[in-house]
């Protein structure tokens, strides 16, 4: 049962349209395993329709449904992407995973390997990969800091994040999660700032990284 959910603000933007492309994908991700945000989110998009009901109307261009609808025609299903054992990833993230899995998971730090995300905003999503009973290095932010755990667990001063939970950090957070020692844990981490690292040994590969 989902314990950690996304702010009710995060969702009231999400639902407006107003999110970057990763924080966006992370919510939806969230919105797909989690029936509470799903029903806050639609209760939000219906208000958003009857607010738009009494708006002034614009027209539409020549051939403009058309040219949706091509669009439309154009994207392929997406394929299912196993992540570990008989976990699937959920329908947001299948597309982004398939796009990014020819890069291959790099190195982070031992047990922990990530796979960048193809994301068209200033935010950076990426899946993370964490061994049982590896940690994240120490770290605190320079922005905002959101993560979706996908399978597993992990540990922090926070609590114990499972399949579908977020947490959601920002400057005034230092922590470092530690997955539980039962199975690998993979998590969606979104990013719109460098992280901030204690170890003197991950600021300096940082830049190499990317994080």
């Amino acid at each position: 049962m989902i314990q950690h959910h996304v702010s009710d603000d995060l969702l009231l933007e999400y639902a407006a349209g107003g999110l970057d492309e990763g924080s966006s994908l992370l919510v939806a991700t969230h919105v797909a395993l989690c029936t509470q945000c799903r029903r806050f989110v639609a209760d939000a998009e219906a208000l958003g329709g009857m607010l738009l009901e009494d708006a002034a109307p614009e027209p539409l261009r020549d051939h403009a449904a058309a040219t949706v609808l091509s669009r439309l025609d154009a994207v392929p299903a997406p394929a299912p992407v196993a992540v570990g054992g008989d976990d699937r990833l959920p329908l947001p993230l299948r597309r982004y995973a398939t796009e990014a899995a020819g890069a291959g998971w790099r190195l982070m730090a031992p047990g922990v390997r990530q796979l960048v995300l193809p994301t068209s905003t200033r935010s950076t999503a990426r899946l993370i990969r964490l061994a049982p009973g590896s940690r994240v290095p120490e770290h605190t932010h320079s922005g905002r800091e959101l993560t979706l755990v996908v399978t597993g667990a992990y540990r922090d001063a926070f609590g114990t994040f499972r399949r579908g939970d977020v947490a959601e950090h920002d400057e005034s957070v230092v922590h470092q999660p530690t997955v539980t020692d039962d199975a690998e844990c993979i998590t969606l981490a979104v990013t719109d700032a460098p992280l901030r690292f204690r170890n003197p040994l991950m600021r300096l590969v940082q830049p190499i990284l990317g994080i």
